[in-house]
């Protein structure tokens, strides 16, 4: 009853959060009946090129039925032939397992996330423009957008956590204050130390309220802001504007 197994395989993969597959075989399998259809898998197939072992008769019925379906399938074959006892994996084998195995993972851990932009187009620079549809199609994520004058609210609010800002602060003290480098702003420009120490503590408050609306934060609810402490479920994000490529 393969079709009932591999159902009950795939409700249980879900449950579990697999987001790709290998299938692994070294001889006859009902292709069809067990080839993951999940279109959202990427997929791998090695059929065993081993001694009285037709895993390439399988390897080449279930890429037809992948192609059949509309469903893309990276097929894996050794180059030389292993004896029936031979367990382990040629090289040319595991260098195609790693290869498909890192793409299958940038896309597992891509797919439903979001790229969360703060701010928007700067200056008519095209380059800030966020493609939404380069973003859906090719990587599987959301686009999601917030005004750079929420992390302001969030500064003026005080929406951090406060002991998580204290122990960065003692982190800036140790290795960022003694490594500020020479001020060659004119005299008349030239920040107090007291500006320093404010700009430093902005950019401190700046950062990890960036982190909270990418990730969320549990520690905002229980300061009563239950909407801020979500996040945006962002994996990647930045701010959108002039110097958003080195910022």
């Amino acid at each position: 009853f393969p079709t009932r197994r591999s159902s009950d395989l795939a409700e249980k993969f879900e449950r579990e959060g697999v987001g790709s597959t290998i299938t692994v075989t070294s001889c006859w399998c009902y292709g069809a009946e067990t080839m993951d259809m999940n279109p959202h898998y990427p997929k791998a197939v090695w059929g065993f090129n081993g001694t009285e072992r037709p895993g390439a008769v399988y390897l080449a019925a279930v890429l037809a039925a992948h192609a059949q379906k509309g469903l893309p399938a990276f097929g894996i074959y050794g180059r030389d032939v292993q004896d029936l006892d031979d367990n382990t994996i040629p090289e040319d084998v595991a260098e195609k397992l790693l290869r498909f195995a890192r793409a299958a993972q940038a896309v597992a851990t891509m797919r439903g996330k979001s790229y969360l932009s703060v701010g928007s187009v700067s200056m008519g620079i095209a380059g800030s423009i966020v493609d939404a549809n380069f973003f859906q199609e090719y990587l599987g994520m959301r686009n999601e957008y917030v005004d750079a004058s929420e992390i302001e609210r969030r500064v003026q609010l005080g929406i951090y956590d406060h002991e998580e800002f204290a122990r960065a602060m003692v982190w800036v003290e140790k290795y960022c204050k003694s490594n500020e480098g020479v001020d060659f702003n004119p005299e008349h420009l030239v920040y107090s130390r007291e500006e320093k120490d404010a700009r430093w503590e902005y950019v401190v408050k700046m950062t990890l309220i960036f982190r909270d609306m990418m990730i969320g934060n549990p520690k905002l609810a229980e300061m009563g802001f239950k909407e801020e402490a979500m996040g945006h479920n962002a994996i990647a994000a930045g701010f959108q504007g002039q110097r958003q490529w080195t910022d």
